[in-house]
Parts: C-alpha cells; structure tokens; sequence
C-alpha cells in the first residue's frame, strides 16, 4: 500500500489532497497547535495494539505505530518526506508526510487551488469533508476509485505535516484496522515546538 500511496502522491495531483492540503489546512491551523496539547490528548487514547511512542527523525514526529505492522521504505525527496506503516493484510495504512512549503500562502488561495487541481485531475476524485478540531488540527477525508483517506494537517513557518491513514475501497473495509490506524494517527506529534524538539531524535526502528 506504501508504494501505491507514494506513486499516487508523486505522480498524480493526489499529491493536491495530501501535500497541497498540508499548505492549506496548515495555514489555517499553524498558530493554533501546540505539541504540549496534542501530548495531553494522548491521556485520552486507548493505546491497545499500538507501540510505545516512539520518535521518528526523519519526519521530525513522534507516533506511536501499530504492533506487527510492516514498517515501509522511507521516501524522501526535496518536496516532502513520507513514513508508512502497512497492516498485514495490506490493504489499510497509517503514515506521517513532512512537507517542505515554497513560501507562505494565503490559506483561502491554496484551499481553492487544492480543490481546482484535484477536482480536475482526478475525475473519480472526492473531497468529502473539511473541519477543524478542538485542538486546532485541519483535518481532511477523501477518497478516489482506489483509497480512501482521512488526516489532518498542522504546520510550522515553511513545514507542514500530513498525518493520516486510509484503506484500499477495492476490498472490504477492515473495522479492526482501520481503528488501530486511526488511533496510531490520533498519538502522532509533529515537532511544532520546543517539547516535541526534544523527543525527536530517532529513526523509525522494526521492533515490535
């Protein structure tokens, strides 16, 4: 699923729904977010069948993954960074994508550009909601004729991060692993300020 979600992201504007509303939703939650929040919301988490948090350098984040869940190949190039992990049946994913923003934009722009680009290039393409949460995260669901997905976006000056997870819509929704991935990506912190900073040290390791 990693590969698929990576070909889908670099080679098609669905890189419009995941990167381009990580310049979006960020611009409209930037200075709302603070990692000191998004650590307190963990107490409310039920943490079964997930790892311990652990951080993960390469997207500047700290998450607390899926137990058994394959770790994907990391992939990075000069616009963003992606970390996936894939359940075992293959078919439902969780991920962190840091992404490198060219300047700051108008928020209400680069929402109307995301929308135009997918909604044009991606005919079987849908946006199907947008909302802000209580803790000043945009969030994001959408699907086309191959995945559906659901993430929310935070930034920071010239960074934005896309946490998210989603599933194939060929096969049968998996109740069970999409509510692992969703509580995976619910302890996602992404290095926002100084209290994630210093957790954020380490690369994403295999240990169950």
């Amino acid at each position: 699923m990693a590969v698929s979600f990576s070909r889908w992201m670099a080679a098609s504007p669905a890189a419009g729904l995941l990167v381009l509303f990580s310049f979006a939703g960020g611009c409209q939650s930037g200075t709302q977010v603070s990692s000191r929040r998004l650590i307190e919301h963990q107490a409310f988490i039920d943490f079964s069948g997930l790892k311990k948090d652990e951080a993960i350098a390469s997207v500047q984040a700290t998450i607390a993954s899926p137990r058994q869940w394959e770790l994907m190949p990391l992939e990075a190039n000069p616009l963003f960074t992606h970390q996936q992990w894939r359940s075992p049946s293959t078919h439902t994913g969780v991920g962190v994508i840091l992404a490198h923003l060219p300047l700051p934009l108008n928020a209400k722009m680069v929402v109307w550009f995301a929308k135009q680009q997918y909604s044009r290039d991606q005919k079987d393409g849908k946006v199907l909601d947008e909302w802000v949460d209580s803790l000043g995260r945009s969030w994001f669901e959408a699907e086309n004729e191959k995945y559906h997905l659901r993430g929310y976006v935070v930034v920071k000056g010239f960074e934005a991060w896309v946490v998210y997870f989603g599933y194939r819509t060929h096969y049968p929704p998996d109740v069970a692993e999409i509510s692992l991935a969703a509580r995976s990506a619910e302890t996602a912190v992404p290095m926002i300020d100084a209290t994630a900073a210093a957790a954020t040290t380490q690369p994403a390791t295999t240990a169950p």
